[in-house]
């Protein structure tokens, strides 16, 4: 279950393949005897494409409140004969000067578990102000921003997004007012507070580019995207899957006001549109796919749209959705750690693990949060509002279209959740196309 978080849990965006084992994280052959099969090796697992990884280094150095902990670890997992990732090794820290020993699901049990959860600890660090918080609904914020102070009601464009920002800009500053505030949910339940949240995501502003937003290039980046090397990514499937529903459904629309290059380069409120998006006074955007701050071919006006709509509806969907599910059991996922990482292999028991789980008053913060922001969704994905492109036949005909991909998406998503529960496993409901929301409302 640990290792399934990783990919079909909320935060399934950090985990790679393991082209090398970095020098500060040594791990050895030796630590795996009886843990790998006889003849196996990491060697052998990394040659096969078998081995991944898993670096929390983006956290590291982060202000902690005081009285709490948090680490910034590493992990190393592998795929079995029988497809099922496991793992393998966790070191809690970004070098063996703070985080001396290596652990292993050979260790004690207490001990393993101990390790297991303060890096779920930093996962859900990770996730709620990366992932989450950053990737989607701030940065999304200044496309859409941007988009109200440059576009007419009446173009083309703005009619497109105007239904996938619904809520959004309402929803955004209220997590600024509230839930990152000094005192609120995020300052008392998650270790770095909201003065550590605030600086990481300030830092990921400063690392992130527009290339970021496309889940086909950072996929096959992670080098995840082989289904035979990594079966049971069911994130990585559906998202692909209706990441390619979007696309055409934004190509016919688009191509029914932009019929070919030259009618977007003449199209000088889009221009406007983009020009602030990446100016210097403007919102300082990475990575858009422009030349000379301008959009020159309708393949990158559509790029653009595409991923934007893609974001606010799937990945926000993907790394929302399920957040009860996974911060809603403490143990499984707590805000913070209240006992230092373990630096030596002394037996743990049930005790000390309990002393490391946040107080009552912190399970309540992260409970009250976590279930406000699992809502089920009443707008999904293909839910448009009245007189949406009304009396254009054309833009009616892309629409059907879209509706039909994504029944004919959800019934595939349904059949294999089926047979996923008939076999035993966990279903991977949170991209079944009713669930997503067409918009970052929540």
């Amino acid at each position: 279950e640990f290792a399934r978080q990783r990919l079909d849990g909320i935060n399934p965006m950090l985990i790679e393949q393991a082209v090398e084992i970095p020098e500060h994280f040594p791990v050895k052959e030796d630590m795996f005897s009886g843990l790998l099969p006889p003849g196996s090796s990491l060697q052998a697992l990394k040659a096969q494409g078998r081995l991944f990884i898993m670096d929390y280094k983006a956290i590291a150095g982060l202000p902690v409140v005081m009285g709490r902990f948090q680490t910034a670890p590493i992990a190393l997992f592998w795929v079995d004969d029988q497809g099922a990732l496991k793992p393998l090794a966790i070191q809690l820290g970004q070098s063996p000067a703070d985080a001396p020993v290596i652990f292993t699901p050979g260790d004690d049990e207490w001990l393993w578990l101990m390790a297991r959860t303060h890096l779920q600890c930093a996962d859900g660090t990770y996730h709620e102000n990366i992932t989450h918080l950053a990737r989607t609904h701030l940065f999304m914020e200044t496309f859409w921003v941007a988009a109200c102070r440059t576009l007419p009601a009446q173009h083309p464009v703005y009619e497109l997004l105007h239904p996938h920002f619904t809520g959004t800009v309402e929803i955004n500053y209220e997590a600024r007012n509230t839930l990152i505030v000094p005192g609120g949910p995020i300052d008392e339940s998650i270790a770095v507070g909201s003065e550590g949240s605030l600086t990481l995501v300030a830092r990921d502003y400063a690392d992130w580019t527009f290339d970021d937003f496309d889940p086909t290039k950072q996929i096959e980046t992670r080098g995840v995207g082989d289904r035979a090397l990594l079966p049971n990514y069911h994130y990585r499937d559906d998202a692909l899957a209706l990441f390619d529903i979007i696309g055409r459904y934004v190509n016919d629309l688009l191509r029914i006001f932009y019929p070919d290059d030259e009618t977007v380069r003449a199209d000088y409120e889009i221009q406007n549109w983009v020009r602030e998006l990446v100016e210097a006074g403007g919102w300082r955007d990475r990575g858009l796919p422009l030349q000379d701050d301008s959009v020159q071919t309708f393949a990158d006006l559509h790029a653009i749209i595409a991923r934007v709509i893609y974001v606010g509806s799937v990945q926000h969907a993907a790394v929302n959705n399920g957040q009860y599910e996974q911060f809603g059991y403490i143990p499984n996922t707590p805000g913070a750690m209240y006992l230092p990482p373990p630096t030596n292999r002394s037996r743990r028991s049930e005790a000390n693990f309990v002393y490391a789980l946040p107080t009552p008053h912190a399970v309540g913060e992260q409970l009250t949060l976590a279930h406000l922001l699992s809502q089920e969704t009443d707008i999904p994905l293909g839910n448009y509002p009245e007189g949406f492109f009304q009396g254009d036949f054309q833009a009616q005909a892309a629409i059907d279209r879209l509706r039909d991909d994504l029944s004919q998406a959800g019934h595939h998503i349904r059949d294999r959740n089926e047979a996923l529960k008939a076999s035993g496993h966990v279903p991977y409901v949170y991209l079944e196309p009713h669930r997503v929301s067409r918009s970052i409302g929540v």
